[in-house]
């Protein structure tokens, strides 16, 4: 027998964190707290609007199945600490916490200069 789960229930997920997400940040290391998304292994940070379909998150099909939320490229991001860029954080700054953490490719920043992050998804596969 097969599974199912509607792609209405995989984007109740993926709404909240795009709903609840209002900053993200540029890290030097994986964090695992809101605090080290924020501050510890911050080395910039853009302020997004939240909601999907705001201009900054799309909600859609995934690349090759279930669903995905896309946060769109985000240019002229101030660098404020000089470090090695590693991680990209998803953050909800009124609730303080970490909604969702990615890799990014691995390059130095230097303080004073800006950074692009550039558009990425975070998928759920259909139920197997």
């Amino acid at each position: 027998m097969g599974k199912l789960v509607p792609d209405a229930r995989l984007d109740i997920f993926l709404a909240a964190i795009a709903n609840e997400c209002t900053r993200v940040t540029i890290c030097s290391t994986q964090p695992t707290t809101y605090t080290e998304a924020n501050a510890t292994y911050a080395l910039a940070d853009v302020t997004v609007t939240a909601g999907a379909g705001n201009g900054d998150f799309t909600i859609g099909d995934g690349d090759t199945n279930g669903r995905k939320l896309t946060l769109l490229q985000q240019t002229g991001v101030t660098v404020d600490t000089s470090g090695t860029a590693q991680h990209i954080a998803l953050l909800d700054v009124s609730g303080t916490e970490l909604l969702a953490v990615t890799t990014c490719t691995s390059q130095a920043v230097t303080a004073g200069n800006t950074a692009t992050i550039n558009a990425f998804d975070i998928e759920i596969s259909d139920a197997a």
